[in-house]
């Protein structure tokens, strides 16, 4: 078959490689001057190799995924762990009792989480969070962070986000548990454009053009926007990035650092410790969300339900064509870490040969299965 990749991040080259070792005629479109969407690497003005799209740390425990990052690089066994500044003292991410025990408000929160119901409460997000942390522990460390990260009251959020995502420790641990993370020696970009290796890949196309020239048209870009924004537009966050050299660190041991107290900020991060570098120097990034139509680079879904139901009226329409089949964070509506796109990716390759032999309904009901949280 011939076969079009539209977008070349992670999704896109990684079902591009798994297709042209099939034997498939595959290229990539990509409407970038880089591969990579945004798992990209660059080099500071000062030398650190750093994600300007935000830092991020691979991590898996799926051995189909490790298999299949292996190929094409090398982590450096960076181990993530993260801090998080309340009212001017640096904690530990995530909470954790020990810390607990050295805050002000330890015995009223040692109190509400004696007291936590025995189910939580799946009403909203918010409710979810309080039912497991109580209230003051909720208020200090979730709420602010939520609501400036996805620019809405958390209680809007979906419950099913919620699930899995924050957890309460007994001591200070590693942000993953994976025995297997880190970050590519010579960054993403690098691991990527080996993972691609022997595909052309056509830059700044950002339409899918030519359609008869191609079997199947794999488009990991935003569902929305192919469909002219029929039904609405489909709400993500964004981010702005602001860079500081040599700024001083509150504690080596983060490698980032969340920041929900901050007038403007939501987090940092120190690539001279991500990438394991020995240096006097450093390159640190702050991050700042924003709505995604003020800077046209979607990068998170915003989990409600209202979004959701949006989404299904676009799949529904996707799903209708014999030669389109979304796939990715954009074009399935769906927040992936880098690992999970990899995976997905992997799972989809059926579907994908399966595609023009089955029916609208059944397209959608496979990729509903992708869906769940």
């Amino acid at each position: 078959m011939n076969i079009l990749v539209a977008g070349a991040g992670i999704t896109g080259c990684t079902i591009a490689r798994l297709l042209k070792d099939d034997g498939q005629n595959v290229c990539l479109n990509e409407k970038l001057s880089h591969i990579g969407g945004l798992c990209y690497t660059t080099v500071s003005p000062n030398g650190f190799l750093y994600e300007p799209y935000g830092s991020r740390v691979m991590h898996s425990k799926n051995e189909k995924v490790k298999e299949f990052v292996k190929k094409f690089t090398t982590l450096n066994n960076y181990r993530h762990n993260k801090g998080m500044i309340i009212k001017n003292h640096l904690y530990h991410y995530p909470i954790n009792i020990s810390d607990i025990k050295k805050m002000p408000e330890n015995k009223h929160i040692l109190r509400e989480l004696k007291n936590l119901p025995e189910v939580p409460d799946n009403s909203n997000f918010e409710n979810y969070e309080i039912s497991k942390f109580g209230k003051t522990l909720y208020e200090l460390f979730i709420y602010n962070y939520t609501k400036k990260m996805w620019g809405i009251e958390p209680r809007e959020l979906m419950v099913e986000w919620a699930n899995g995502r924050l957890e309460l420790r007994e001591n200070k641990s590693e942000l993953f548990d994976e025995e297997w993370q880190g970050i590519p020696k010579e960054g993403y970009t690098n691991f990527l454009n080996n993972v691609i290796s022997g595909i052309t890949v056509n830059f700044k196309m950002s339409t899918i053009k030519n359609n008869d020239n191609y079997d199947l048209i794999l488009f990991t870009g935003r569902i929305d926007e192919l469909c002219r924004y029929k039904h609405g537009v489909l709400p993500y966050r964004s981010m702005l990035f602001d860079y500081k050299q040599n700024e001083e660190w509150e504690c080596d041991d983060y490698g980032t650092i969340n920041l929900p107290d901050h007038e403007r900020y939501i987090r940092k991060a120190n690539f001279k410790i991500l990438y394991n570098r020995t240096s006097s120097c450093n390159w640190i990034q702050y991050q700042l969300p924003i709505d995604s139509k003020k800077n046209d680079l979607p990068m998170y879904p915003v989990n409600t339900s209202e979004n959701y139901e949006l989404y299904k009226k676009y799949l529904s329409e996707i799903c209708s064509n014999d030669n389109i089949v979304p796939m990715g964070r954009l074009g399935l509506y769906k927040y992936l870490n880098m690992d999970e796109a990899i995976l997905l990716a992997m799972q989809m390759k059926e579907l994908i040969y399966s595609w023009k032999l089955i029916n609208k309904e059944e397209r959608i009901k496979n990729i509903e299965k992708f869906l769940s949280f």
